[in-house]
């Protein structure tokens, strides 16, 4: 199973390139675009559709602040401490915890307005 095979399950609900994904299934996404859910091989992910994230140093002030507030703190005088609910959180905001920008199967959502420019 490949890293994308293990981590694509908790981007479910984020925003791609061709509508949300709603779901993954054996070698699928389905990403629903208006009413219409549409089915597109894993292989399509990098080339045609591109899930819509953003990285860990994008997150706002206030973004942060609640991280810590959830268990996610790493720096001192406590060292790195780490908490499901905290995981969770990053998830929600769609956060790229698993290097996909970077492997090119994502793109950061911050930085779309600058590429359609």
């Amino acid at each position: 199973m490949t890293r994308l095979e293990k981590c694509i399950h908790f981007y479910i609900g984020c925003d791609t390139n061709k509508g949300k994904l709603v779901g993954v299934k054996p070698a699928c996404l389905l990403v629903q675009a208006e009413e219409v859910i549409s089915e597109y091989s894993t292989q399509f992910l990098g080339n045609l559709l591109f899930l819509y994230l953003q990285q860990l140093s994008d997150l706002t002030e206030a973004q942060s602040k609640e991280l810590i507030n959830r268990g996610i703190a790493i720096g001192r005088p406590n060292g790195y401490t780490f908490s499901n609910d905290g995981f969770f959180y990053l998830i929600s905001l769609n956060v790229d915890l698993f290097g996909l920008i970077n492997a090119g199967y994502a793109k950061n959502m911050h930085n779309l307005s600058s590429e359609s420019a």
